[in-house]
């Protein structure tokens, strides 16, 4: 919860706020420009879409995964992901519904343009929109007002649009009744367990074998068995760290940085604190409006009376910790007491920050409002502003231009190195070693073979990867210092032969031998079971192993323990003490099971008053989803849609 209730204020979080109309001025490219028709990357309806359109959308797709993802973004995700035909599919859809629109006559005045404009927190000080803010954040982000404000209106043109196919959509009782039966019936399986490790050493796999499968399964196995890139580099690193002992920073230079630099060094107040938070009811799920403004009206009114009654209690001295733990619908807090921790100006929501920074210490506030839902505040602690006297930051002072200046000593030792083996022709392993530093030799190597530094590193890896054999690259800098990359041989990405495969072919054939085993013996044993013979003794016989799920419901997604996901098995709440077995074995991993009901528990009648309104806001979503794709697939197939895949 303290991470949704801090304002995201990082770049990112800019694109996600502007992440829902940003593909559509990226797609218009206001301003207008004359189309080089050989650099099309698709038409739609005769309208085109240019490769630099394509190209920026599909750069502000890779920022946003990047972001999302981390570390765990590379080119084998991004593979997977399939985002530049993803990307493609995004603009042509754009294109197709603003076309509609248009037909439609549908259209936005001035004044809604504005309003949406005004609401985005990101145009905002203190909580009011400020043209020069607005102006700052667009400007920071490469974006003319008149491209945004085009954006938002093709935005709500096609908000309207959607509105207008969805608005005749409802959701009866008997449809929320039916749902939540489906979604919250038990069931409670026994299950038999066929491993597929019990056979691997029945199984044998010999050359000619080996040979036959690759050839028969060339094409399937070609991007399985793929040679990536391979690249013998020979590298010099200089680590920054090397040099900052090197590094003399005197007296006058420190406080002259200190003078220059004060705003550095000037803290902001801070403020550490609890809290209780209190959602309406109706809004605990999906953080999301009521289906209705009687029900919404009627929760909160009910959250804000328990809210009142939990502040009674704080306030005659009840443990506030205690509380928080007992009562907080922020549950990430409230197993700390509801502690946020400190916090600054700027990193809360307006309401419940106003409220926070007006406390003292010890202080309990009235309730806050927010957008979360109730809140009661106590303040922990208080940290004034301050500036950091010098003999305080002296030390910090010091390290930090140590680091400046070893940087530039390494900077400048790597830059001469590299213009003497570019320049002079010279060797870089004789040239490092007049320098007395020392140059690594990788061997082969591919870009997953993270053992290998420059492998590790994305700007290493990148300028690695993109020189040839023969090459030395220019100097790279890195987070811990600098270095220069020669290649010495390269093997680019190719199909494998047989020879190349031959263990990775063999593995894989030995694995679909036990799988075709697995499920010969688990397809006998399930004969068995379904002509009447008792599951305990065929298990006990034939030596395997009968395990329970406990009791779950399709809500739940998957069965506790074997983890086998029943989006696409419905069936299995179906299964009753007549029909007792699924209608077949299913696999996980390498393992099978067959799974037998062993008893039942209906949904629970109970449960169904507070569920129904995030049923009915489910259901309600979904069949406007499900209108909106069909709506979309129609109108896709009578557009004449063209993608040049040469573009991308």
């Amino acid at each position: 919860m303290l991470k949704v209730l801090r304002k995201r204020k990082r770049s990112w979080i800019i694109f996600t706020v502007l992440g829902a109309i940003i593909l559509v001025f990226i797609f218009w490219g206001i301003g207008s420009f004359r189309v080089d028709k050989s650099t099309i990357a698709a038409r739609v309806n005769g309208k085109y879409i240019t490769a630099t359109e394509y190209a920026k959308m599909y750069q502000q797709q890779i920022n946003y995964y990047r972001n999302i993802f981390k570390d765990q973004f590379n080119d084998e995700l991004l593979e997977k992901m399939n985002l530049k035909q993803n990307t493609i599919q995004m603009l042509i859809n754009t294109a197709l519904q603003l076309q509609e629109a248009k037909r439609q006559g549908i259209a936005v005045s001035t004044e809604e343009i504005q309003k949406i404009i005004e609401t985005v927190a990101a145009f905002q000080k203190d909580g009011v929109f400020n043209k020069e803010q607005y102006l700052q954040v667009l400007k920071a982000n490469h974006i003319l007002p008149g491209e945004y404000e085009q954006g938002v209106k093709d935005s709500l043109v096609i908000q309207k649009l959607h509105k207008n196919i969805t608005d005749v959509i409802s959701i009866t009782d008997k449809e929320i009744e039916d749902k939540f039966a489906s979604e919250n019936k038990k069931v409670n399986l026994q299950y038999l367990t066929i491993d597929g490790a019990r056979f691997e050493k029945n199984v044998s796999v010999t050359d000619e074998e080996a040979k036959t499968y690759f050839e028969k399964s060339k094409e399937a196995l070609k991007e399985l068995f793929k040679v990536p890139t391979r690249i013998n580099a020979v590298y010099l690193s200089i680590p920054f760290k090397d040099y900052q002992p090197a590094v003399k920073v005197s007296e006058a230079e420190l406080k002259e940085y200190y003078e220059k630099n004060l705003n550095e060094f000037q803290t902001q107040k801070e403020v550490s604190a609890r809290h209780i938070l209190i959602r309406p009811a109706t809004d605990k799920t999906n953080h999301g409006p009521a289906s209705g403004t009687s029900d919404m009206k009627k929760a909160k009114e009910e959250a804000r009376k328990k809210t009142e009654e939990i502040l009674s209690l704080a306030r005659k001295g009840e443990d506030f910790a205690a509380l928080a733990k007992k009562y907080s619908d922020d549950k990430a807090s409230g197993i700390r007491g509801g502690s946020l921790g400190y916090f600054k100006h700027g990193e809360m929501v307006k309401t419940f920050e106003d409220a926070a920074f007006s406390l003292k210490k010890g202080e309990i506030s009235a309730i806050v409002e927010s957008e979360f839902g109730y809140h009661i505040i106590k303040v922990d602690d208080v940290k004034e502003a301050r500036l950091i006297p010098f003999k305080e930051a002296k030390n910090t002072i010091e390290e930090n231009l140590k680091k400046a200046g070893a940087k530039k000593l390494a900077l400048d030792m790597a830059s001469e190195i590299q213009k003497a083996v570019t320049s002079g022709k010279k060797e870089l392993k004789d040239e490092a070693l007049k320098k007395k530093l020392q140059v690594i030799e990788t061997g082969p190597f591919s870009e997953r073979d993270v053992k290998i530094e420059l492998a590790r590193n994305t700007e290493l890896k990148k300028t690695a990867f993109s020189l040839k054999a023969g090459e030395i690259g220019g100097v790279v800098k890195t987070e811990s210092g600098v270095y220069i990359i020669k290649i010495l041989d390269r093997k680019n990405e190719h199909a494998p032969t047989y020879e190349e495969a031959a263990s990775s072919v063999k593995t894989a054939l030995a694995k679909e031998k036990v799988k075709e085993k697995a499920k010969e013996a688990a397809d006998a044993v399930f004969k068995k079971l379904k002509q009447g013979e008792d599951i305990q003794k065929v298990a006990l016989k034939e030596g395997y192993v009968i395990g329970e799920s406990g009791f779950f419901a399709k809500a739940q997604g998957i069965i506790p323990i074997i983890n086998i996901d029943v989006e696409d098995k419905a069936d299995i709440f179906s299964l009753s003490k007549g029909s007792p077995y699924y209608s077949q074995p299913v696999r996980q991993g390498e393992k099978f099971y067959i799974l037998k009901f062993k008893e039942g528990q209906e949904a629970q009648q109970t449960e169904f008053a507070a569920k129904k309104d995030e049923i009915k806001n489910s259901l309600l979503k979904q069949k406007q989803q499900e209108a909106l794709d069909k709506w979309l697939n129609e109108i896709r197939s009578k557009a004449k849609i063209e993608i040049n895949q040469g573009s991308m």
